[in-house]
């Protein structure tokens, strides 16, 4: 792998109410990408509000002042191109996907929806009534429930205990101008950026953003939101369910997004869980045939964020001997580190995924967006991730597996067949072995709700 990475040559554009605009111009196919990114999600939303970050997202395609109803849609299917959205718990995103020769069109949409969003009261209803069935649909899902309810036991002060979706009460009571004043609270020029990657006229660009935005009026900066206290002590959950599958769901609470610890956490993640390659797969599934499927997720966000372990037991598979067996292989990972031959492989399967996200604008703009919006360094960060990973020894992954794997710390739920419960727990209320100590960057799908 190698140990650098050319910076990409971005133009960065500040304008005097706040907005920036960061531009690589790319060729030689005539395309362009175009990603608006807000300082806005679920994090911001106070209580009893919760769920509308997702659901605005979805009304900023209904209309706008200068774009009718439909008309965004209709205009980016004629010139050829694609948008979409995307809603997580720090940020929402609008991006667009066009030809060269008309992709300033996505401008003028941006622009003009970002403070003339007409959020129509009728448009508002139907609208909610699509959200609400999304609701439903995600709760009838089998992994987001479990997962949702992990993350509510392991930020329990900090709003990344609500998930980015809402809570069906919260949404069923919200009304239009509820939302209109968290749009007019949280949408402006100084909660937002731009990145633009692609055949692009520098020069013709800035002038255009300049026009477009450069009057738009700022909006409160962000709040702070409240602080997470370091948690007393295990914390554990169950859930019944209507599947026939028993699953479990293992977090602990890490650090945030571009600082060290997270590369060690990409690694440790690909060695516990990511492949066939990895710890828990060969003892769970290959050795000890507990569980068919397994996985890890390191899931840093821009306040401290998650390590995430999931599995899916077999039919007749005992909770406590799987539940065991996870501990015991984090125990033995913070023990052993990750072998020698293991990193070297896990570094190169990382390096070709960042890499491979610069093969197409628009994933190479949503890269930028990302590192800036993320990092402290801003998407000057590229620059550092590869060699990053490859400066992490196994002494340090070791140190950072004993700072994080502490299930003192940690967040457990199991989700149970109320059918074959008949009353009684299936999962282990508690176990004796105990963890000993206290994916790549740029590469993760948004986790979150989309329209």
């Amino acid at each position: 792998m190698t140990d650098t990475l050319m910076l990409p040559d971005v133009e960065v554009l500040e304008l005097d109410n706040g907005f920036r605009a960061l531009l690589l111009q790319r060729g030689p196919l005539p395309v362009v990408a175009s990603v608006l990114w807000y300082a806005v999600g679920a994090r911001d939303e106070r209580s009893g509000e919760t769920g509308v970050s997702h659901f605005l997202e979805h009304m900023m395609f209904k209309g706008t002042e200068h774009f009718a109803k439909g008309e965004i849609d209709l205009l980016t299917s004629k010139m050829g191109g694609s948008n979409n959205a995307f809603t997580d718990n720090d940020s929402t995103a609008y991006y667009f996907s066009l030809a060269s020769d008309r992709w300033e069109t996505a401008l003028e949409i941006e622009s003009s929806r970002m403070r003339s969003c007409l959020l129509d009261p009728q448009e508002f209803v139907s609208e909610k009534n699509v959200v609400l069935e999304e609701l439903a649909m995600g709760e009838d899902e089998p992994w987001r429930p479990l997962y949702q309810a992990c993350e509510g036991l392991l930020w329990q002060v900090h709003p990344y205990h609500h998930p980015v979706i809402g809570y069906r009460e919260d949404l069923e009571r919200l009304g239009v101008q509820g939302m209109r004043g968290y749009y007019e609270r949280h949408y402006g020029p100084n909660r937002a950026f731009l990145t633009v990657v692609g055949a692009i006229d520098t020069k013709r660009t800035t002038d255009r953003i300049r026009e477009l935005f450069g009057d738009l009026p700022r909006v409160a900066d962000r709040e702070a939101p409240l602080r997470e206290p370091a948690p007393q002590g295990e914390r554990r959950a169950e859930l019944r369910t209507p599947h026939s599958v028993t699953r479990l769901c293992i977090g602990f609470p890490t650090c945030r997004m571009g600082e060290r610890d997270d590369y060690a956490l990409d690694l440790l993640s690909h060695d516990l869980g990511n492949s066939k390659n990895s710890r828990l797969y060969k003892r769970l599934v290959l050795r000890d045939e507990l569980v068919t499927d397994v996985s890890v997720i390191n899931e840093t966000r821009q306040d401290p964020g998650g390590f995430f372990v999931l599995c899916e037991l077999r039919q007749g598979a005992d909770p406590a001997k799987v539940e065991r067996a996870i501990r015991e292989e984090i125990a033995r990972q913070v023990d052993e580190g990750v072998g020698k031959s293991d990193l070297a492989r896990i570094r190169a399967q990382i390096s070709a995924s960042f890499l491979f996200q610069d093969e197409s604008v628009l994933e190479q703009a949503m890269k930028v967006a990302r590192f800036e919006a993320g990092t402290p360094a801003g998407y000057r960060t590229l620059e550092d991730v590869l060699p990053t990973y490859e400066s992490l020894s196994s002494k340090e992954l070791r140190q950072v597996a004993g700072r994080y794997f502490d299930f003192a710390r940690s967040a457990v739920v199991w989700a149970v067949p109320a059918a074959a419960s008949n009353g009684k727990t299936t999962a282990p209320r508690r176990t004796r072995a105990k963890a000993k100590g206290s994916g790549a960057k740029g590469t993760r799908k948004a986790k979150g709700a989309g329209r």
